[in-house]
């Protein structure tokens, strides 16, 4: 979860919104699919939010070494997010300056990064051409999908854009990057943004609403539910890629390896 949302739900989420165990679910699945993990390799989080997915995957891979970076970081919530921690292999970081860089990273995570950042052709140069980037390293990347979507949701998360399927392969080929596979992903929640969207510009909100993951307060069992149905929807998505049938949806996703 985003910093922004995790300070606006005041730090009382029970319940993981449904969409971040999906989205953590098929991250999951990209990595052991395209940029498999061994003990001994480095994954970097850029962007990282709260951690949830960072302490996710290092679970998995306990032989792994995570740096978790976000520029939103104060000591206080390193120290908030470190002492909640159940895993050793987790270190958390305000910059890039401060991760070390003794060896490149085999996986680079940048989850709804890029959006952020004014700069986002330089930020991922800079990560792809930096020290801790190199030929074997692998990227998964998503943005959100589809400018004319961008609406309060955007707002009040600090988003500079969405982007086109066009507009994010070219962000890839100006770090040159060169995707393994990209595509869309969530078909099923792009009917309700669209409504959204509609209704926002029929009737202007007076304030920028949260997001739906800032207010979420569901139970367990519906959260676990609907994980599942996002998740079932995310993995059609990547078997009709397979085939060469891109589905839209509302997040694009990449996994690519470094150019020449």
């Amino acid at each position: 979860m985003d910093l922004v949302e995790v300070k606006s739900g005041g730090f009382a989420q029970t319940s993981r919104h449904p969409w971040e165990r999906a989205r953590l679910a098929l991250v999951a699945r990209l990595i052991a699919r395209h940029a498999p993990l061994a003990d001994g390799d480095v994954v970097l989080d850029v962007g990282c939010g709260d951690t949830f997915v960072v302490e996710s995957l290092a679970r998995a891979y306990p032989g792994v070494q995570f740096y978790a970076v976000d520029s939103a970081f104060t000591p206080e919530l390193i120290d908030t997010f470190a002492g909640r921690m159940t895993v050793r292999n987790v270190a958390l970081f305000t910059s890039m300056a401060e991760v070390p860089a003794e060896r490149p990273a085999s996986l680079v995570l940048l989850m709804d990064v890029l959006e952020h950042v004014e700069d986002d052709r330089g930020m991922l140069s800079g990560l792809a051409r930096g020290p801790l980037g190199s030929a074997a390293t692998r990227f998964l990347i998503t943005v959100p999908a589809y400018g004319s979507l961008f609406c309060s949701h955007d707002r009040f998360l600090g988003h500079y854009r969405r982007y086109s399927f066009a507009e994010f392969g070219a962000l890839l080929d100006s770090a040159r990057l060169a995707p393994l596979s990209a595509g869309h992903l969530f078909t099923s929640l792009v009917p309700l943004r669209v409504v959204q969207v509609v209704r926002e510009r029929l009737v202007p909100p007076s304030q920028t609403p949260p997001t739906a993951l800032a207010s979420w307060r569901g139970s367990e069992a519906t959260a676990r539910v609907m994980a599942a149905v996002l998740e079932l929807d995310g993995r059609l998505s990547m078997a009709l890629l397979a085939l060469g049938i891109r589905l839209p949806g509302l997040s694009n996703f990449a996994v690519c390896r470094t150019s020449a």
